[in-house]
C-alpha cells in the first residue's frame, strides 16, 4: 500500500513536471509508458521491491529539479536534494539519477545555459536538501552504534567491502564472488533479453536521443535551422540518467527481474522528448495528415511492442526455457488475483506465517533460514539474530559462512526461537541444493539418529565435491554446527511445500 501511493504521487509529479516544462502531451504519454512498465508484472514481481520505492523517490526529485532549471523558486532544489539521496538509501543504484543530475548541473554554465553562481547555488541546495535527509538517519546510527559508527562510512560501503578477494585486489565480495560463479555469456544473453521485453521504452528512450543529436547537427551544418527549445536542454540530463540506469543492471551477475524496473523511469522521461517535438510538429504544421499518419503508426507499434506487457510471455528471459503457457502479463496476473480471491488461495510462505502467528505469542521470536523475509511479516514476529535471512550462502567462502552461522548461534544461545523455518529457497548460481537444517532425502527427512546422520552427510559431502566443487562441499561443513544445533534442541512440526518449521523442544537446553 505504501509503495502503490508513493509510485502515485510520483506519477502525478512527472505529470504536473512534464506538463509544466514539456507540454500535457507528453506528460501524458511519459505517465502511461512508466504506469505501465514501473509496476509490470514481468519485471515489478507482486509489488513493493526496493527498486520501486527507488524509481519513485527518483522521478520527484528530478521532477522537483527540472522545475527549478525551468525558472522556479530555490526550494525546488532543496526538495530535489531531500528527494534525490533516498533513492540512494533504497538501492546503491539509485545514484544513477545522481549522476545525471550532478553532471548536468556542472555543465549548465559551459553549455551557456546558468551563470556558475546560479550553478553553485544549485549544488549547494541540492547538498543541503539531501544533507536534511540524511543527518537524521546518520544520528541514529551513530546512537544505535554506541558512537563506532561513522557516518562516511555509508557512502563506502555502497559498493565496496574493503576487503581483498582472492586475487588480492580491493573490491565489493558480493559482486566479486558473484561474477566468479557465472559465466559472462550467459548473464549477457539473460541481459539482452530483458532489454528485447523491455522494447517500448528503450526504443523511445534511444528515439528521443538521436533526435535530439540529429536536431544539433542540422542546426549547425544544414541550411534548415531548428528553433531551439527551452526544454531541450533536459535531454542531456535524462540521457545520463537514463544510460547509467541500463549500464547498473550490468554490475550484478544475478539480472534479477527487478533490476529492470528503473530504466523504465528515466526512458519515460526522456521519450517526453520525442513526443513533445511530435506535438509541437503536428500544432505549428500547415498540412497536418502526415503527422496524423506518423502518430497513428507511432501508436500502433507502441501496441506491438507492449502486447507482451499485458498479454504474457512463453519463454523464461531468465533460463530461456518455454513456459507451458503464457505468463507474466498483466492478464495472468489479475487472473490470478481473482483466483485467489474465489479459493481463498495463499502462498505457502504465506501459510507459514499464518501457523506461526496462531501458535506462538507476540513477543515471541522466530527465524527464516533463507532469503523469504515475508514470513516474518506475515507471522508479525521478530527474530533474535540481527542477521534474519540471507541469500548469499552459496556465494561466500566457507569460512565467511561459518562466521554467519556463529554470529546467529550466538544470538540464539541468549534467545532462542520458538519456531525456526527451512525455505528450501535455491539461490544464486541457481545450481546448488539448499543448505539444509535438517538432512531430507527422497524418502523423507532423515530420522535424528548419529550414526545415520553421520553416514548421510559423509555421502553427501562427498558428492558436494565432485558433482559442484570442495568450496560447496566445505560450506556444507561450515553448516554442520548449525544442523547439530537445530536436531538438538528443535522437532520438525509442519510441512507447507517445500519448508518445513521447527519448533523448539522443551527440554531444549
Amino acid at each position: 500500500l505504501v509503495q502503490a501511493i508513493l509510485q502515485a504521487l510520483a506519477l502525478l509529479m512527472m505529470f504536473f513536471a512534464i506538463r509544466k516544462v514539456f507540454n500535457p502531451f507528453a506528460a501524458a504519454v511519459a505517465v502511461i509508458v512508466a504506469s505501465v512498465y514501473l509496476s509490470a508484472p514481468l519485471i515489478a514481481k507482486y509489488g513493493n521491491v526496493k527498486e520501486q520505492f527507488m524509481a519513485a523517490f527518483a522521478i520527484i526529485g528530478i521532477c522537483f529539479f527540472i522545475l527549478r532549471q525551468n525558472g522556479g523558486k530555490w526550494w525546488l532544489s532543496l526538495l530535489s536534494g531531500f528527494f534525490l539521496v533516498w533513492a540512494t538509501l533504497f538501492k546503491q543504484t539509485g545514484f544513477a539519477v545522481i549522476g545525471g543530475v550532478g553532471l548536468f548541473v556542472i555543465l549548465q554554465p559551459f553549455f551557456k545555459n546558468r551563470t556558475f553562481k546560479q550553478t553553485f547555488a544549485d549544488i549547494g541546495l541540492l547538498f543541503s536538501g539531501a544533507a536534511i535527509t540524511l543527518m537524521p538517519i546518520y544520528l541514529w546510527l551513530i546512537i544505535w552504534h554506541d558512537g563506532n559508527y561513522l557516518p562516511y562510512e555509508y557512502l563506502f560501503s555502497l559498493f565496496i567491502s574493503h576487503r581483498k578477494n582472492a586475487e588480492g585486489s580491493l573490491g565489493g565480495s558480493y559482486i566479486a564472488n558473484a561474477r566468479a560463479m557465472i559465466e559472462f555469456s550467459t548473464y549477457f544473453w539473460r541481459i539482452m533479453r530483458y532489454y528485447g521485453l523491455l522494447i517500448l521504452p528503450i526504443s523511445l528512450a534511444i528515439c528521443s536521443i538521436l533526435i535530439r543529436i540529429i536536431r544539433i547537427i542540422m542546426s549547425k551544418f544544414s541550411q534548415i535551422k531548428f528553433k531551439p527549445k527551452p526544454y531541450e536542454k533536459f535531454v542531456f540530463l535524462f540521457s545520463v540518467w537514463w544510460f547509467l540506469d541500463m549500464a547498473f543492471v550490468w554490475v550484478s551477475p544475478r539480472s534479477y527481474e527487478e533490476y529492470y524496473i528503473p530504466l523504465n523511469a528515466s526512458a519515460a522521461m526522456l521519450c517526453a522528448y520525442t513526443v513533445a517535438i511530435y506535438a509541437d510538429s503536428f500544432k505549428n504544421a500547415v498540412y497536418k495528415g502526415k503527422y496524423a499518419i506518423i502518430g497513428l503508426v507511432g501508436f500502433l507499434l507502441m501496441v506491438i511492442m507492449s502486447w507482451h506487457i499485458f498479454f504474457g510471455i512463453t519463454q523464461s528471459p531468465h533460463s530461456n526455457q518455454a513456459y507451458n503457457s503464457k505468463q507474466r502479463g498483466y492478464a495472468q496476473r489479475l487472473q490470478e488475483i481473482k483466483q485467489r480471491k474465489v479459493t481463498g488461495q495463499i502462498g505457502t510462505w504465506e501459510a507459514v506465517g499464518e501457523y506461526i502467528k496462531q501458535n506462538s505469542l507476540p513477543d515471541d521470536k522466530i527465524f527464516v533460514w533463507g532469503w523469504v523475509p515475508g514470513i516474518y511479516v506475515q507471522a508479525q514476529r521478530l527474530s533474535p539474530t540481527t542477521k534474519p535471512f540471507t541469500s548469499e550462502m552459496h556465494v561466500v567462502s566457507p569460512e565467511e559462512l561459518r562466521e554467519y552461522v556463529n554470529e546467529i548461534l550466538e544470538d540464539f544461545a541468549k534467545n532462542k526461537p520458538l519456531f525456526i523455518v527451512d525455505t528450501h529457497n535455491i539461490h544464486f548460481p541457481w545450481n546448488r541444493p539448499p543448505l539444509e537444517l535438517w538432512p531430507i532425502t527422497q524418502k523423507g527427512i532423515l530420522p535424528n539418529n548419529s550414526a545415520i546422520v553421520e553416514q548421510y552427510e559423509k555421502q553427501y559431502r562427498n558428492i558436494l565435491k565432485e558433482k559442484i566443487s570442495e568450496d560447496e562441499a566445505m560450506r556444507f561443513d561450515a553448516m554442520k554446527v548449525f544442523r547439530d544445533f537445530v536436531m538438538a534442541n528443535y522437532d520438525p512440526v509442519k510441512n507447507f511445500g517445500d519448508n518445513i518449521v521447527f519448533k523448539l523442544k522443551t527440554t531444549a537446553k
